[in-house]
């Protein structure tokens, strides 16, 4: 068989992550040429088909998957090894791509990278912002490096294998109502309270799950009028006095992008709130800017 690089291994790697040879290329700065010579060279080597190609871009082929996690311990390896002999022993280097929930990653994850840049000056960073479900795929198939999400209990969400959950924090659901509206005037509200009026559902999966289920609970139905799977629309809509919410990430200001004002109101529950959680993959060899991150989470976040 012939020898196989690290090159090749690491443009896998980068069009298996983008989904196309031009993706990658881009981000790797090499032609497009250079990528294609060493997939289909990779291919050769290994005899076995990587990706399917289609006009809608790269999928990797189940061969492909297997590839993917092999050869990702064989980067991760290399990463090690770097990091061992070097010469500043106590520096940490490199690149970590993070996936965080949408709403969790405005609010929380900028004082973290903010952190960790103080003590890891040369680490640099790709983030992608996804629902959870996404964040779970993109973990296992090692298109990022850690996940930080909610720790959702609802049979619509599958159990994760294969992955290692550290808790963060828990924080509890509360109201966003029209400063106007018909509840601003109270300073705790109840599902009750809520059930009739107008609701702007927070859905970006299981998010709408999750909110629909502590309705569900308590006995209650609610009258949901608009759904979203945006954070700021949600703070936008109770803005304008279409209806109230729940949310369970606070921003420092009450205010829309509109600069409309809303009020907060505590939710009146038996609830230990949403937990936050970073997750890794379980058998995946560690790398040491990796845990650094995870060690700065465990710190800030609290």
């Amino acid at each position: 068989m012939a020898d196989v690089s690290l090159r090749q291994l690491e443009y896998l790697m980068a069009v298996a992550r983008l989904g196309s040879v031009t993706a990658a290329a881009r981000e790797l700065f090499v032609s497009q040429s250079a990528v294609s010579t060493a997939l289909a060279d990779l291919e050769s080597a290994l005899g076995i088909t990587l990706f399917v190609r289609s006009q809608k871009g790269m999928r990797l082929t189940p061969s492909g998957q297997r590839a993917i996690t092999a050869a990702d311990n064989v980067l991760s390896s290399v990463d090690q090894l770097r990091e061992s002999t070097s010469q500043e022993r106590d520096g940490v280097e490199g690149t970590l791509t993070i996936g965080c929930y949408a709403t969790i990653a405005p609010i929380l994850l900028p004082k973290v990278i903010a952190e960790f840049s103080r003590r890891h000056p040369q680490v640099r960073f790709s983030f992608v912002e996804a629902a959870h479900e996404t964040l779970l795929d993109d973990l296992v198939n090692t298109r990022i490096d850690v996940a930080i999400t909610y720790h959702y209990e609802l049979e619509s969400v599958r159990t994760a294998t294969g992955v290692t959950a550290q808790p963060l924090r828990s924080d509890p659901p509360y109201v966003l109502t029209p400063v106007d509206g018909p509840l601003s005037a109270r300073d705790t509200l109840s599902l009750a309270d809520l059930a009739p009026e107008p609701l702007i559902l927070f859905d970006l999966p299981p998010g709408g799950d999750y909110f629909l289920g502590l309705f569900a609970k308590a006995g209650l139905v609610p009258n949901v009028r608009f759904r979203t799977t945006s954070f700021e629309m949600v703070r936008a809509l109770v803005a304008r006095g279409l209806g109230s919410a729940l949310l369970t990430q606070r921003t420092v200001l009450e205010r829309s992008y509109e600069d409309l004002p809303y009020a907060t109101k505590d939710l009146d529950i038996r609830s230990a709130g949403l937990g936050i959680e970073v997750i890794q993959l379980t058998d995946r060899k560690p790398v040491r800017r990796i845990q650094a991150f995870i060690d700065v989470c465990r710190e800030i976040v609290v």
